[in-house]
């Protein structure tokens, strides 16, 4: 590693720690307030970032304007801005956590649960989707989240700390001995989250996403019909400036056949609806910056 990019991961880190215990001393609504201003503040100077990010929300809603996308934008930096704070304040949230979260269709997740294989929590990043693990972590349920590695090991510790602290535990993909532990989780019952949003470099199919073929993670729906888990959509809205609601949905029913490939094509089509139904809703709640139509399909002169 290049001097310039240890000085500047080690940056990075400390930076991050000095404002974890910074804004630690400050109450919730002052810094849930000051998360805005810093969230509207970096809608501004990260041009590039936003401009990309209209691009796909246009993408995304043709029949919009450029007026009503950059609304959508700024909106979201704001409440991206309150979820940092709110992790940085977790300790308040979790001492009132029914007071700051509800849960809407609780009746699916118990339905869910009845299978006995554990659940298979899809979700994106949608809102502040850190809290809703820790929710259910402190209604005394076994939860796990499988989650990316970050490029530096330290800050995969500050995270990691932060989740672990309020009973959520992080497997990190790709790590040695995940997928026993992916499985030994849902074999107990638990719940294990997966975020499946987003175009990254794991195994994936093609599913329609706003109209367009979007290259989505397959791991969510391989291991449900590998262990046979309960699949059940979930997502956390904003209502207010301290305030949220957990929305659930399901259980996603499941058809197998003889074609395994088609199958899981078909249950992640049927995930990633759920999740375009939910961003329709809240456009504003997503994370429009990422390069989400990234790889294309293959065509017919690449066989």
């Amino acid at each position: 590693m290049k001097i310039r990019q240890r000085v500047a991961r080690a940056f990075v880190y400390y930076g991050t720690k000095a404002i974890l215990f910074f804004f630690s001393l400050f109450p919730l609504r002052f810094d849930t307030w000051l998360g805005v201003w810093l969230g509207r503040a970096a809608y501004y100077m990260l041009p590039r970032e936003s401009g990309k990010a209209i691009q796909n929300i246009l993408k995304a809603f043709p029949e919009k304007d450029q007026a009503w996308a950059h609304s959508r934008l700024k909106q979201g930096f704001e409440s991206f801005g309150r979820s940092i704070m709110e992790l940085i304040k977790l300790d308040t949230i979790v001492k009132h956590i029914d007071d700051y979260i509800k849960v809407e269709n609780f009746g699916a997740f118990e339905k869910a649960f009845s299978n006995g294989r554990g659940i298979l929590w899809i979700t994106g990043h949608i809102g502040n989707w850190e809290l809703m693990p820790v929710y259910f972590a402190q209604k005394g349920y076994d939860v796990y989240v499988v989650a990316k590695e970050l490029y530096d090991p330290r800050m995969n510790r500050v995270l990691n700390t932060i989740r672990e602290r309020y009973n959520v535990r992080p497997i990190l993909r790709g790590s040695d001995g995940a997928g026993k532990a992916i499985l030994r989780a849902l074999r107990s019952n638990a719940i294990l989250g997966m975020l499946i949003d987003q175009d990254t470099d794991v195994q994936g199919v093609f599913v329609d996403f706003f109209g367009d073929r979007a290259f989505t993670p397959r791991g969510a729906a391989d291991l449900a019909l590998k262990a046979g888990a309960s699949v059940v959509a979930g997502f956390i809205t904003r209502t207010d400036s301290l305030h949220h609601v957990i929305t659930l949905h399901g259980p996603i029913e499941i058809h197998r056949t003889p074609d395994h490939e088609k199958d899981v094509t078909a249950l992640t089509q049927s995930m990633t609806d759920e999740i375009e139904r939910h961003i329709r809703r809240y456009p504003h709640d997503w994370v429009w910056m990422h390069s989400r139509w990234a790889k294309r399909p293959p065509t017919a002169e690449d066989h």
